[in-house]
């Protein structure tokens, strides 16, 4: 054990974390799995199974682990939401809307597979912006589609349980 006065600042600070608020914070991570992953699904089953391109190999597969991974991410992005938009803040649109979109547009460009074609150093895939060709266009669009769907309800599903006192604001 190392003693407090070795340890730097940021360390020494105790939490000023109740209980009730780690357990409002588990609450939070349970509504936004379930709501995330509940609205993710039939869309990440049209993306898949449906409208798949070639490089989505076994496309059930591919929707169940999209499926479990997002109601993860779901389920972080309710927690960080809590924490974001804590009591007074809920009527600061802009950071709602930028909570959402910074979950949206991280988790659309990872899902982006760069096709066997493209030329690397610099990236080059052809039309028609050379970076992205079109079917990485639609991968994004898709994905992009998924995401602001599956956060923007969890954002429902949170305000819902905090309206209903099921779970507390940050103050």
């Amino acid at each position: 054990r190392i003693p407090k006065t070795k340890l730097p600042s940021i360390m020494k600070k105790e939490t000023t974390f109740t209980f009730e608020q780690r357990i409002d914070s588990t609450k939070a991570g349970l509504v936004g799995l379930f709501a995330g992953g509940f609205a993710l699904a039939p869309l990440s089953f049209l993306h898949n199974v449906l409208f798949a391109d070639d490089s989505i190999a076994n496309g059930m597969a591919q929707w169940e682990f999209d499926t479990d991974t997002g109601s993860l991410q779901a389920a972080l992005f309710a927690i960080v939401y809590r924490y974001c938009v804590r009591e007074g803040e809920e009527t600061n649109e802009m950071l709602l809307m930028g909570v959402v979109a910074a979950f949206s547009v991280v988790r659309t460009f990872s899902k982006i597979r760069v096709p066997t074609y493209c030329t690397s150093a610099p990236l080059d895939c052809g039309d028609p912006f050379g970076y992205f060709d079109w079917a990485m266009v639609q991968q994004a669009l898709l994905s992009g589609t998924e995401s602001f769907v599956m956060f923007g309800s969890a954002v429902l599903a949170m305000e819902f349980v905090i309206k209903k006192g099921y779970i507390a604001r940050l103050k």
